[in-house]
């Protein structure tokens, strides 16, 4: 055995060597003779009370062991040396019971939460001291923690704090105790001192022990260390100094070994074992370097050369941890390398030490990794370290370890990693160690984490598994893994992964600090649980933050392992959005090692988003004073909720983040519907109902969630505001039909509404409607950025374009702009009743004029609202893929066009026309601006011309004409054209278009564009093109169409030739050409003559028209009656015909050439005068019109088809088959009933014009069948659209018309009269020629001796009186020819 380098202390206060040995006795008495030194301290002997757990968790490890943070000490001496029974203090008890409660009653402590889900909860400890909680105070500080008293201290190179770090510690015992370290040192460069508090029955005592120079202080109560007199706080220490130190050797770390005992792990790989009392209990500082004095030369460990390299210690140690307590002085310790080698060593307290076992457990631990599936075989770039271990805790079983509960067994719990230059692999082995063999039975992998391990880190990582052992934590510098041990439920699966050794893990999760702030862990340790509490917990000490707390609940209920298999993106994401903008510590970016798919990412953010709308999430209360600041509270959660995603970089597709967005806008918009809810309760009695909660109330059962009277929710309002908001777009909707229902229901139970009441809820129902969209249109274009939309593309929270695939818009629902919209008019209806009514009545019962001023100019932007919803939702439908939807768009834009014009006239009638002129400006509205505008300037002239307003508002109204004026001549040069036409079209729509012409030269030019551009101007544009423009040629254009307009003839006649005069002047001022002049003046003339043709039609009918004076039906029934008895009197189309066309004729409409020649055929020849010339021509002039029709037309087959039928008609005025029996009769009587006939007369009227040298009569055969099927008429152009039954009737009538010429050409033999016919109306003709010619010749020739006897005549009476004449020169006709 080696001897124990003992140095004794060098302090007077050192004990009485001749003092009895402490013992463990039960006996209170010695707990309550406390140290009368305590007494002159500050701190007290209640300060260091220990926590009420005196077995510690002895009762969960083998052999009764019980986990402390830095070992294991058997639970019985625990107990003993902490004094034993301290419930024998009455007033102690009763404190801890009073504590015990407030614990368990979740008492406000102070401590604040940083992240939490359903597994794992991160707490920032109230109790860490201030000056801890800045780096700023000190520049590097060491901390370690004593779980089983519940202290922690933390050291700098020349202080130590310590301080009751445990939640449910009060003021007292949290405030940190200073305690000035002997050895310390000033210098930056130096380690940090060891720390480590002793447990005592009293208080803690305190161990230090200097890095560089191994000088050990101890202290047995920290009042000692405490003591302001530097003398004093000496005489209270032991001290002394770790031997065995080489030169450049630095002290790296103490490891607690209970009972008295502590190892020191030292730089070159040394483990001290350092005691601080000796074996009669007295205070005294020894050390001894663990060397294997008994090992054997062969056998299982090999040799001490072997083992040692000759140094008696090794060099890559990686942990040292104290083990199980063997008896009373003795304990295990275990070794481990990071090479994968273990040491088992047996320390006895009176310095004896061995090696009991060395097991190279590198290929144990590689080959389980390999069996895992992590790494191939192949990968033999990559190393495995060994990290850290600590002892299992029985309670954690697994199938594969059943037997490990066997006392010989030592069970550990192995980190190690495979390392590469960029990433890591950490694993968690489960080994047992039995008879100096081990087996790896459970591999953990841990996924969530591979950011490589740096040797040169400020800590090593520290692996912990707190009490009941169901959850490691791995703790990095600047992270702590989370890794469930939990056994998995058995099934088939899982049976055949613990055949491969692999059983996965239920959960994993990593709680990382942020990377761009110095924060870093110095100290850790676990907690130990309280009873019936069935979590773990550890507690981190972070550099320049305090302490935190890391806890994983327990599984409660039915749930099981397998429920927190996963870690989600919901989890993921709820802790950001509710944790990460509350303190500044943990980072929650995300880690690569775990990523989500873009849809989960989305998925998970919108029933987050939906959780936060309905308060459905656990991460908010229901209920609370403050409404305002709950909704506050959900505003910033969705606006931290996108936030992250944005910094995420998350890829969310665009309807993703429209909903989101929208989720955000209901919030703001109740924000500010509650502010102003809240607020009216200062201007209303107790109790009164305001309209928001008759509202709600009115809101159907399925449209909201109910109250629960059992819970005792009494409150609707509240009740909507909190699980509601998501339905805004409900609520809305309903605000006009409560405004309806409240009234009707008054008007039932025969209590009508007074207005001041109407109006109250008319002001606050618009308060309403303008509070939810004004904010939501508000907050969508302030905040489009950040949810990845283009605010550029919005004009007021308005997408100018890109309506594709958008799902409906909340703000602009089917029911929200017709809600917008009726009360808007609402108001303006009620306004304008109110006016009426004359509602300020005697009683005073009126509403107030402040209110109703309130609601008028609200009124405004409520029309503003409607138009913008009505826009929105009319563009969204417009970009629908679906024909049928879009055309709805294109519905909705129109009626909204028209919706919006009736609304700003409304406003003008409450006295809001230049807020109308405003909107009409932001919309431009040029129609509804023009009315507006127009409506002003009419009312105040009239006003003024009435003298109907006193004389002081005379002013006032002309400077509002004025105004107006203005805004009228502004909008010419800002609108152009748009306004132009707008403003002019009024004129048109009020029949004064001549007013257009009083317009100004600043007009002139929109003016001619508004007339060129409006065909319907046409009559009055000539005058403006003639009078102004000096445009003949656009003054003909004007006249010719403007004729198309009218319908008299005695019009069209006027208009046609003003036409061609223009068009003549056109020419002479060079503004058209000749060649395109002379075609326009044909078509001119062609169309008088039509109107002629009329004209002489009606002067033939004007003396039958006359016998029924002025009245316009008679006057129809005469001439039919006259003329239309016998030809259409089977025709009944045909009849119609004739009958709608002699209408025209007269009331002096004008008849096109088609309708006018139809006219003239129908007529009855036997009631024409014979003699009159247009009876005689009548068909002549009817093939004429066609002619005439076809120049304008250009339709060839259409004029062949009326000809012909002009044709038929001709032939068949007269009995041919009784012509053709010319049985006793000679040839003038033949020649005589020829000559009568109407076809006679037009071939010889033909003849006489020429009109046949261009249309040659047609032979009577080709004229059978002529329109006399439906197909055959449809060739016009006239018939192109008109139904088939229309047609086959017009067919039916001309059918019995070809039946008649079938009788003509067959019984009256036509066909072989038709030459003969044509030569006897040809000869006919030539003889009326000669005759005429004849009589003008013999007049002539009369003229001409008339003239010269006249001449002779004169001469004489010259020659009598005088006269001397000159020979007077005549032509040949007779006429004097004068000398120029």
């Amino acid at each position: 055995m080696f001897s124990s380098n003992t140095i004794a202390p060098t302090g007077t206060g050192v004990r009485n060597p001749r003092r009895r040995q402490r013992t463990s006795s039960t006996d209170s008495a010695a707990v309550r003779q406390l140290p009368k030194r305590l007494k002159r301290s500050g701190l007290t002997s209640e300060t260091f009370r220990p926590l009420h757990n005196p077995s510690a968790n002895g009762d969960i490890y083998s052999h009764e062991t019980t986990p402390s943070a830095y070992g294991f000490v058997q639970g019985a001496e625990r107990h003993d040396q902490m004094g034993g029974d301290h419930t024998s203090l009455t007033i102690r008890n009763r404190i801890h019971k009073k504590a015990e409660r407030e614990r368990r009653g979740y008492r406000d402590d102070g401590s604040v939460e940083l992240t939490k889900n359903d597994t794992y909860a991160v707490t920032r400890l109230a109790t860490t001291p201030i000056q801890l909680q800045d780096d700023r105070s000190f520049a590097k500080w060491r901390g370690e923690l004593a779980p089983s008293i519940g202290y922690a201290v933390a050291t700098t190179p020349t202080e130590a704090l310590v301080w009751r770090y445990k939640q449910g510690a009060n003021a007292a015992d949290s405030k940190p105790t200073i305690i000035r370290l002997l050895y310390g040192s000033q210098r930056g460069n130096q380690p940090i001192p060891l720390a480590i508090l002793i447990p005592s029955p009293s208080e803690p005592g305190l161990l230090v022990i200097m890095p560089v120079t191994g000088k050990v202080t101890y202290w047995e109560t920290l009042s000692g260390a405490a003591s302001v007199d530097l003398s004093r706080q000496k005489q209270q220490a032991v001290q002394g100094t770790v031997s065995g130190l080489a030169s450049g050797e630095l002290i790296t770390g103490i490891i607690e070994a209970e009972p008295q005992g502590f190892f020191l792990s030292v730089s070159s790989g040394k483990v001290v074992h350092l005691t601080i009392a000796d074996s009669q209990g007295k205070a005294s500082i020894s050390t001894q370097v663990l060397r294997n004095t008994n090992a054997q030369t062969s056998g299982l460990f090999g040799s001490l050369r072997t083992v040692f390299s000759g140094t008696g210690w090794l060099k890559d140690v990686a942990a040292v941890k104290a083990g199980r307590s063997m008896h009373r002085g003795h304990r295990e310790c275990i070794i481990a390398t990071t090479k994968g080698v273990l040491q088992g060593w047996e320390l006895n307290f009176n310095g004896a030490n061995f090696l009991k076992y060395e097991i190279d457990a590198k290929s144990k631990l590689v080959e389980s990794i390999l069996d895992t599936g992590t790494f191939s075989r192949d990968s033999e770039d990559r190393e495995l370290s060994v990290l850290d271990f600590t002892f299992l805790p029985v309670a954690v079983k697994r199938q594969e370890v059943t037997s490990s509960t066997s006392g010989s067994t030592t069970r550990l719990l192995v980190l190690t990693t495979i390392s590469s230059a960029n990433d890591a692999c950490y694993n968690l082995h489960v080994v047992n160690i039995a008879n100096g063999a081990i087996h790896v039975p459970v591999v953990h992998p841990v996924y969530c984490y591979k950011s490589p391990y740096l040797p040169e880190s400020a800590s090593q990582p520290t692996l912990l598994v707190p009490e009941p052992g169901q959850t490691a934590y791995i703790v990095f510098e600047k992270s702590v893994v989370l890794v469930s041990l939990e056994e998995i439920e058995e099934s088939p699966d899982s049976q055949l992964q613990t055949e491969a050794r692999r059983t996965p893990d239920p959960f994993q999760d990593v709680v990382d600090f942020r990377k761009d702030k110095d924060w870093c862990v110095v100290g850790c340790g676990i907690d130990i649980p309280e009873k019936g509490h069935r979590g773990s917990a550890c507690t981190v000490m972070v550099q320049g933050y305090g302490l935190v707390k890391v806890s994983v609940a327990p599984l409660e209920g039915d749930l099981t392992s397998s429920d927190r298999a996963m870690v989600t993106a919901e989890t993921k994401l709820e802790q950001a959005v509710f944790y990460g903008s509350q303190q500044s510590l943990l980072d929650f970016t995300g880690r690569s090692e775990t990523q989500f798919t873009i849809e989960d990412v989305q998925e998970a953010a919108l029933r987050i988003s939906r959780s936060i709308t309905n308060s459905s999430s656990k991460h908010l209360a229901t209920a609370g004073p403050s409404m305002e600041q709950h909704l506050q509270r959900r505003s910033t959660a969705l606006a931290d909720l996108i936030k992250h995603l944005r910094k995420q970089n998350q890829p969310l597709n665009r309807r993703v983040r429209w909903e989101l967005l929208w989720e955000a806008e209901k919030i703001a918009a109740a924000r500010a519907i509650w502010r102003s809810y809240n607020d009216s309760f200062h201007s209303r009695q107790k109790g009164e109902k305001v309209l928001l909660h008759e509202l709600i109330e009115c809101i159907s059962e399925n449209d909201k969630t109910e109250n629960q009277p059992e819970d005792h929710e009494t409150d609707p309002v509240r009740h909507w505001f909190i699980h509601d908001v998501w339905r805004l777009q409900i609520l809305i909707p309903w605000v006009t039909k409560a405004l309806t229902l409240l009234y009707d229901e008054s008007i039932e139970d025969n209590q009508p509404m007074s207005s001041a009441y109407r109006a109250r809820h008319i002001s606050e129902a618009h308060d309403i409607e303008l509070l939810a969209l004004q904010t939501a249109y508000r907050f969508r274009q302030d905040n489009a950025s950040l949810y990845g939309l283009d605010e550029k593309s919005m004009e007021d929270g308005l997408l100018i374009q890109d309506y594709q695939d958008m799902p409906e818009i909340w703000t602009s629902t089917t029911f929200i702009c017709e809600a917008v919209r009726s009360l808007a008019e609402y108001f303006q209806t009620f306004a304008i009743d109110l006016d009426s009514q004359n509602s300020s009545d005697e009683e005073g019962n009126g509403p107030p004029q402040k209110l109703l001023e309130k609601i008028a100019e609200d009124n405004p932007r409520l029309v503003d609202i409607s138009c913008q919803t009505h826009l929105e939702r009319s563009r969204l439908l417009q970009a629908s893929d679906n024909p049928d939807i879009r055309q709805q768009g294109h519905d909705l834009e129109s009626k909204s066009c028209e919706y919006r014009t009736k609304l700003l006239k409304g406003l003008v009638t409450i006295g809001q026309a230049f807020a109308a002129i405003k909107l009409g400006e932001k919309y431009q509205d040029m129609e509804a601006l023009a009315e507006v505008l127009e409506s002003e300037i009419q009312t105040s002239q009239e006003e003024l011309n009435n003298h109907i307003v006193a004389d002081e508002d005379v002013e006032d109204l002309q400077a509002k004409i004025v105004l107006c004026q203005g805004y009228v001549d502004e909008y010419f040069q800002k609108y152009g054209a748009a306004w132009a036409n707008a403003f002019f079209a009024r004129f048109v729509a009020q029949d004064r278009i001549s007013q257009l012409l009083l317009h100004g030269p600043k007009q002139r030019q929109h003016l001619t564009a508004f007339l060129r551009s409006h065909a319907e101007c046409a009559a009055f544009s000539w005058i403006n093109e003639v009078a102004i423009e000096k445009d003949y040629a656009a003054a003909a254009d004007d006249l010719r169409f403007a004729q198309k307009q009218v319908s008299g003839v005695w019009a069209k006649k006027i208009q046609l030739s003003m036409s061609k005069l223009a068009t003549m002047a056109a020419v002479t001022n060079q503004q058209k050409e000749n060649d395109r002049a002379v075609p326009l003046t044909r078509q001119i003339d062609s169309q008088v003559e039509v109107l002629n043709v009329q004209e002489q039609l009606y002067s033939y009918l004007l003396p039958i028209m006359r016998s029924a004076l002025n009245d316009t039906p008679a006057k129809i029934e005469v001439v039919m009656e006259q003329y239309g008895k016998r030809f259409v009197r089977a025709k009944k189309a045909l009849r119609s015909a004739l009958k709608f066309n002699i209408g025209k004729i007269v009331e002096e409409q004008a008849l096109d050439a088609e309708d006018l020649a139809d006219t003239i055929t129908l007529m009855d020849e036997d009631a024409l005068d014979p003699n009159n010339e247009f009876s005689v021509c009548r068909f002549l002039t009817a093939l004429r019109l066609v002619h005439l029709y076809f120049l304008e037309t250009g339709e060839v087959a259409r004029r062949e088809l009326l000809e012909k039928i002009v044709w038929r008609r001709c032939i068949i005025q007269d009995d041919w088959p009784k012509i053709n029996r010319t049985e006793l009769k000679d040839d003038a009587q033949v020649e005589a009933e020829t000559g009568i006939t109407a076809l006679f007369k037009t071939l010889r009227e033909g003849f006489r014009s020429g009109f046949w040298d261009d249309n040659p009569p047609p032979a009577p055969s080709s004229l059978r069948g002529v329109g006399t099927t439906v197909e055959s008429l449809r060739v016009s152009s006239r018939c192109n659209t008109a139904p088939d039954s229309a047609l086959s009737v017009i067919a039916t009538d001309l059918e019995v018309e070809d039946e008649v010429l079938d009788s003509c050409i067959d019984e009256g033999r036509l066909e072989e009269w038709w030459s003969g016919i044509i030569e006897a109306a040809k000869m006919s003709a030539g003889n009326e020629a000669d005759w005429r010619g004849g009589k003008k010749s013999q007049r002539r020739a009369a003229e001409r001796e008339f003239g010269h006897q006249m001449r002779q005549n004169d001469e004489t009476a010259w020659r009598n009186q005088g006269v001397v004449t000159r020979g007077i020169d005549t032509d040949e006709e007779g006429d004097v020819m004068m000398d120029m």
